[in-house]
């Protein structure tokens, strides 16, 4: 018989296993990734088009010659993302500011990261070829009001100032010439992002966090090109799509519920590549063979309190902004394979609703509200963090 969550895990995104090291990797970031430290870490499955394989034209995918991997590791100050990004036309690097606009002109790499899977005070760095780099910081998606907090605009003391204080970023010119409209060229990125810098703005203390082992957190990456025309992550942003009763891909990174995941490995450890994702490619089921990839167990709640999200949305564009007041309203909107396993309740609020999703395996709860803030909570009602 077949799982009534099966649904749930198979929308499980793609998860990445980072080894823990002991090499003080932060005093020796120079953006090579021949480095000794790297040389048995398993490269990620590479990027394809933001909107997925089913979405995406053709046209519009990277062809072999443009390819995009990264690798990841750990120590317990920061996580180490090293990235090689390929290429059969011009890669351009013009601005030299700090916290300049990257992605409106030139050729990027970005990493997104929700410690929590909150989807608010989540952190953006863009990085260009010639390790010009802009941090900011979103207190929620921009399709939930949300606002960019940075150094780009706001001056330090400012409300909506942000910057961070222990990050450290190296780009290396592999091959060709930047900002050559004949040419091409590759280049590769090492990037140590700061726990404490992470955690920054966030409910949780972020001084002394040190990750655990299996513990986790929500990330993806996301390469810009042409202007920011050509779009290519390493996780599809794919959400439930009411309108279309389906799963759609969309261009739009600050959807952080369709981000993958960051698992923090053993020392000992060697990350697979893209452990949840190869088992897909072998055709084998994540239930049976992903025994031993930590999994978050709050996934099955949080894409059924999701799922209320996006219909919700929908049932108010549909009704000049006002939402429904119970889950029987949103019937015809909901994916019901993913609803129906679970106690769902909606409570009204001044310009709003808040949703709980009751029932998941783990005896959390998932809430989530009209501004797109979930949070999971156990039986006592505290807080439960994904990292």
């Amino acid at each position: 018989m077949m799982s009534p969550l099966k649904p749930h895990w198979d929308l499980y995104p793609k998860t990445y296993v980072a080894p823990k090291i002991s090499f003080p990797l932060i005093d020796h970031l120079d953006g090579d990734l021949t480095k000794d430290v790297w040389k048995d870490v398993s490269f990620s499955d590479t990027f394809d088009d933001i909107r997925g394989p089913i979405d995406a034209p053709k046209k519009d995918r990277p062809d072999p010659n443009c390819l995009t991997r990264f690798k990841a590791v750990w120590d317990d100050s920061h996580l180490y993302i090293g990235a090689i990004l390929e290429s059969d036309f011009e890669t351009q690097a013009h601005f030299t500011q700090r916290n300049s606009p990257l992605y409106q002109k030139d050729s990027d790499f970005e990493v997104f990261v929700d410690p929590f899977g909150s989807c608010h005070n989540y952190k953006e760095l863009e990085v260009n070829a010639i390790n010009t780099i802009w941090n900011l910081m979103l207190d929620r998606p921009y399709d939930d009001d949300g606002k960019e907090f940075s150094g780009r605009i706001a001056k330090p003391g400012e409300d909506r100032y942000y910057e961070v204080y222990h990050q450290k970023t190296a780009t290396k010119l592999l091959k060709g010439t930047l900002n050559d409209s004949n040419g091409s060229a590759s280049w590769s990125i090492e990037v140590a992002l700061s726990f404490q810098d992470l955690l920054a703005h966030t409910n949780t203390s972020s001084n002394g966090f040190i990750p655990s082992v299996d513990s986790m957190l929500r990330i993806n990456f996301s390469r810009v090109e042409r202007q920011g025309t050509t779009n290519w992550t390493w996780q599809p942003q794919v959400v439930w799509d009411p309108a279309n009763q389906r799963y759609s891909g969309f261009v739009a990174m600050h959807l952080p519920d369709a981000w993958g995941y960051m698992v923090f490995g053993e020392e000992k450890s060697i990350a697979p590549l893209d452990a949840v994702d190869q088992m897909h490619h072998e055709g084998k089921t994540l239930e049976s063979e992903t025994a031993s990839i930590p999994r978050d167990p709050t996934w099955p709640g949080r894409i059924a309190a999701m799922n209320v999200y996006y219909a919700q949305s929908h049932f108010s564009r549909q009704n000049d902004g006002k939402y429904a007041t119970s889950i029987h309203d949103l019937l015809g909107l909901l994916d019901d394979p993913i609803v129906s396993p679970f106690q769902i309740s909606i409570e009204s609020t001044s310009d709003g609703y808040t949703a709980t999703v009751r029932g998941n395996p783990d005896g959390s709860d998932v809430i989530i509200t009209d501004d797109r803030f979930l949070q999971v909570v156990d039986s006592s009602g505290k807080r439960v963090d994904t990292a």
